[in-house]
């Protein structure tokens, strides 16, 4: 066979590769078609590894360096992460429970020739031995796992004397829901949220804001909660937002939030302000545990 025919093959191989990505990608993401960003958003899930620097410089910040880590990561999604991460020099290594998922991030792994062990797990029951890792990052998941004590007890199991976990959690007062997107639901009795979701859901254009759980069975926690669950399995919490404005760094925000965390910087309030926005409007914490 000459060179001709081996490039040949070579493109038949990796067109393969990405029409397979694609396809499932597709399969996923359609149902959201309503959204008037919906070809750029699309576009960006299609090409999710391209987007991660902000994610991985917060990684690093938080987590320490990345080159040659040993990283779990555990409900990996499309694999954007991931695949970012081992292109940055990190040795992570997912779970994910979806086994549509594992396949999408098999596929985005293989564009550059990655071999990234991709398991597919649950969160309370991860396949790895004591001490394996240094660091675990676990993005929008404790609030969809069966049993969030259990995962940290796997946690802590899993990580060494010293290593870090960077998580997400559910404001149980969120104002805006980070699923449902329906602003207010969560200060109402979770029976009559339900109800809410269910009603919202009927309307042609909400379809594809239904997610695979009711809001009743997510697990939401207010700081104070979440960091006294951690706790019981040895862990300490502490918020990187909160960490970042201690050291002066402020993250952006635009409109209205852009110009009243401004004045309360200037105002010499910026930390107070924040946990007041931090418990009773914030959608999503970022936390570290150690």
């Amino acid at each position: 066979m000459d060179t001709a025919d081996r490039n040949g093959d070579t493109n038949m191989v990796v067109d393969s590769n990405e029409m397979a990505l694609i396809e499932q990608i597709d399969r996923w993401v359609e149902p959201m078609n309503w959204r008037p960003d919906y070809a750029t958003w699309r576009e960006k899930r299609i090409w999710q590894e391209r987007y991660q620097a902000e994610r991985l410089a917060l990684i690093e910040r938080f987590g320490g360096e990345l080159a040659n880590t040993r990283i779990l990561e555990i409900s990996c999604g499309m694999g954007g992460t991931l695949v970012a991460l081992a292109q940055a020099g990190a040795q992570p290594v997912a779970t994910e429970f979806n086994r549509d998922y594992c396949q999408i991030s098999k596929h985005r792994a293989a564009r550059y020739d990655l071999n990234v062990p991709i398991l597919n797990a649950v969160g309370e029951a991860v396949p790895f031995a004591d001490n394996s890792f240094d660091l675990a990052i676990c993005w929008d998941i404790v609030e969809h796992v069966q049993d969030p004590a259990a995962m940290l007890a796997e946690l802590r199991r899993v990580i060494r004397p010293g290593g870090r976990v960077l998580l997400t959690i559910i404001n149980r007062w969120a104002w805006r829901d980070p699923h449902y997107h329906i602003r207010g639901i969560n200060w109402l009795p979770r029976s009559m949220a339900d109800r809410l979701v269910a009603t919202r859901l009927k309307t042609k254009q909400a379809m594809g804001l239904q997610d695979r759980q009711r809001l009743s069975d997510m697990h939401y926690y207010t700081m104070n909660q979440f960091r006294d669950l951690a706790q019981q399995y040895g862990f300490k919490v502490a918020d990187m937002e909160a960490l970042d404005i201690q050291h002066g760094s402020k993250r952006r925000a635009q409109g209205l939030k852009g110009k009243l965390r401004d004045l309360a910087y200037r105002l010499g309030l910026g930390l107070p302000a924040y946990y007041l926005y931090r418990d009773w409007v914030k959608g999503t914490y970022e936390l570290v545990l150690w």
